[in-house]
């Protein structure tokens, strides 16, 4: 995982946002407190969504935002 404890809190949303654009499926387990503040931020903006895998919560990107662009 990266560490982004370091950087700003607009560059964690821009990390974060290339992950999930790129078709991670990431754990919320996994995520420190910056990325989940970030997380935030890509819920809000319809950006991604939290999905239920195997009983576990994952953040992915929504399709349609991915697919068809604003």
């Amino acid at each position: 995982m990266t560490d982004t404890r370091r950087k700003s809190p607009g560059s964690t949303v821009d990390l974060l946002r290339k992950r999930v654009r790129g078709g991670a499926a990431i754990q919320l387990d996994t995520l420190d407190e910056k990325e989940l503040e970030a997380m935030q931020v890509l819920l809000f903006s319809d950006e991604a969504e939290i999905i239920n895998s195997a009983c576990k919560p994952f953040l992915v990107a929504r399709a349609d935002r991915i697919l068809l662009p604003p």
